[in-house]
């Protein structure tokens, strides 16, 4: 009996077929590990569909509000300019009576990329439905068991442009467990921050052990939801272990998040994915900007941007005095959450 390919094979088949263009008209796509789910699609988000056509070729909806029929109508409309179109169904195992879409599975259309995106949701690979999907694209992706997640690990760090050692994927694992979502969105906070390319142990001991409660990605959460005691603590705990060039690189983080909320007063979507995709941040970062966005106004943003300035001018010398690096983020802090 044939080996079963790992969630990472998987994956890693569908990024080669996907960039080169070879696509299937149904995708459907389940199981526990989400991660690989929504990587997939959004392989096929940014591959499909020209950018300058997406508008009128690239459809996303959520199972709960899109009815079969209307499912299909919109399945069986030709692309406006564009070799295809591409409608993509996110939780589609909450569309009610998805088997009625089963006559349109059998005969899709070919210019038409259908995804059904069943987050942890499962198939039964008996139905009527199944069977005739299968003839396309039907994957399920399994979580990752403990010796999967480090032959991975190290292929996602090379896609970031790291290294990454095996004792540090093993205090990740440890700090985490298997939560591949958990630990990808733990190893983006580390490859932003750290400027070296080969992460070891002690990165990891530095931005996800012990000392994560007080680091930079937390000290502007707390910024973030204008929590005063909680960003003053954070900064005071950070002043007291911080590395000679850190807050320099810190300055950098906050600009961007700000920086972000600010984009996100310019944007008129709500779809966390549509959002996550255009400030450049795992979805599930989405809330918390969006919670952000409502607690600082565009006075309040434009303030925050001139004390970040104000600060990175003070790093570089002028007008520091004798104040030290935690000295100037205790400070920053102040003048941020004072209106």
């Amino acid at each position: 009996m044939a080996k079963k390919a790992s969630a990472t094979e998987l994956f890693l088949q569908y990024d080669k077929e996907i960039r080169s263009r070879n696509f299937s008209p149904v995708y459907v796509l389940y199981g526990e590990e989400t991660y690989f789910i929504d990587k997939v699609t959004q392989l096929l988000e940014q591959n499909v569909v020209p950018e300058e056509s997406k508008s009128f070729n690239q459809h996303i909806h959520y199972g709960k509000e899109i009815s079969p029929n209307d499912l299909v109508a919109m399945c069986k409309r030709y692309p406006m300019m564009s070799d295809y179109q591409l409608i993509v169904v996110k939780d589609a195992q909450d569309v009610k009576d998805l088997e009625a879409i089963t006559s349109y599975l059998e005969n899709p259309l070919q210019s038409t990329i259908l995804v059904l995106a069943m987050r942890k949701g499962k198939m039964d690979m008996r139905s009527k439905m199944a069977k005739a999907a299968s003839k396309h694209k039907v994957t399920e992706f399994a979580p990752l068991r403990d010796y999967q997640m480090r032959d991975w690990l190290p292929v996602f760090a090379e896609s970031k442009g790291k290294r990454i050692d095996i004792d540090a994927i093993n205090r990740l694992i440890d700090l985490i467990g298997a939560d591949l979502s958990k630990i990808h969105n733990e190893l983006e906070k580390i490859f932003a921050t750290v400027n070296e390319d080969f992460i070891r142990v002690k990165h990891i001991d530095e931005h996800v052990g012990f000392n994560r409660e007080y680091n930079i990605f937390e000290l502007q959460t707390a910024l973030g939801s204008r929590n005063f005691n909680r960003s003053i603590q954070i900064a005071h705990q950070m002043s007291a272990t911080m590395e000679k060039g850190e807050m320099m690189r810190n300055v950098v983080v906050l600009q961007k998040y700000f920086s972000n909320i600010l984009l996100l007063h310019g944007m008129n979507t709500t779809d966390k994915y549509e959002v996550a995709k255009v400030l450049g941040v795992n979805p599930y970062f989405v809330d918390e900007y969006v919670k952000a966005k409502s607690l600082f106004n565009l006075l309040d943003l434009e303030n925050v941007m001139n004390q970040l300035k104000y600060l990175d001018l003070r790093l570089k010398g002028i007008n520091r005095g004798a104040a030290t690096d935690g000295d100037l983020l205790v400070e920053t802090v102040v003048k941020i959450l004072n209106r």
